[in-house]
């Protein structure tokens, strides 16, 4: 990955909530719509197609936007891409095999509930999507390329064990083996981009970091599930964020109020929460 990406736009159009944009709507998901040196992708497609709407309501055609990345199995991350073939055509969908698990939350005292994508990869083939699966990086644009599966490196970042998946008859705690993250190379540093973090922000940034032997992260943006983590692990993650030297983070889906709030006090004008209509531009 030696080439860089000279104008990077980075546009939210799901989200939790709505940052910018007349008649825009939010929802429990993420999409990101990414335009590098006049190439678009999609990272994720949140969960009820909002983002059709938004995208129309932002000015912001997704036509040229033939690839999909999908950061991880789960509904709120996957749920629209049967209504985004419908609406533009045949895809590329870039993933990990085992986009396609079946996942479960569990909480106690209630039935586990199912959380993965509603479909499955022959349902999507018939629906025109070009299937591109591999747990390994994959580059799709020059200066861009995935994570693969995110190495976990933190002592402090924690899956939390309501999250599951089955495996034949059983059911076991979910690794999230299936989330991967992009990574783009800009003259500034790496920009990452992240889905819901179920590995660790910090461990896809190291991992970001160690794959492409750029020390220099400029920006993280995406879901960083915080809302659950202890305060162990959100200070660790303030502490590695600085230590790093990240100049920006945008803190979207996931990452909780309160966390996006000390967040705030610890990073200054460094953070800033998601929502749907804002751009990140470098």
């Amino acid at each position: 990955m030696s080439d860089s990406v000279s104008r990077l736009i980075v546009t939210i159009l799901s989200d939790n909530l709505v940052a910018a944009g007349e008649g825009v709507l939010g929802e429990h998901g993420l999409c990101l719509h990414v335009e590098a040196d006049g190439h678009a992708l999609l990272f994720d497609t949140g969960q009820s197609g909002v983002f059709l709407g938004n995208a129309a309501r932002l000015g912001l055609n997704l036509a040229p936007a033939r690839t999909v990345v999908l950061s991880h199995g789960h509904y709120d991350h996957t749920g629209a891409l049967p209504l985004l073939l419908a609406a533009f055509g045949p895809r590329e969908i870039v993933a990990h095999p085992k986009l396609f698990a079946d996942k479960f939350v569990r909480r106690p005292g209630a039935k586990p509930r199912q959380i993965g994508a509603a479909f499955g990869a022959d349902e999507l083939v018939r629906r025109g999507a070009v299937l591109r699966l591999d747990a390994q990086p994959q580059e799709l644009l020059p200066g861009i390329v995935t994570t693969g599966t995110i190495e976990r490196t933190t002592d402090f970042e924690v899956i939390p064990r309501v999250f599951a998946v089955r495996v034949g008859s059983r059911m076991r705690g979910d690794e999230f083996e299936d989330e991967q993250g992009l990574i783009v190379r800009t003259r500034r540093g790496l920009v990452v981009i992240v889905g819901c973090s179920h590995r660790g922000v910090i461990n896809a940034v190291r991992h970001a970091i160690k794959l492409t032997g750029e020390p220099r992260v400029h920006a993280v943006v995406g879901g960083m599930h915080l809302g659950p983590a202890s305060e162990d692990q959100l200070e660790g993650t303030i502490a590695e964020l600085r230590r790093l030297g990240v100049s920006r983070v945008v803190g979207c889906h996931c990452t909780g109020f309160g966390p996006s709030a000390e967040l705030k006090a610890a990073l200054g004008d460094g953070f800033s929460p998601g929502g749907v209509g804002l751009t990140l531009e470098t």
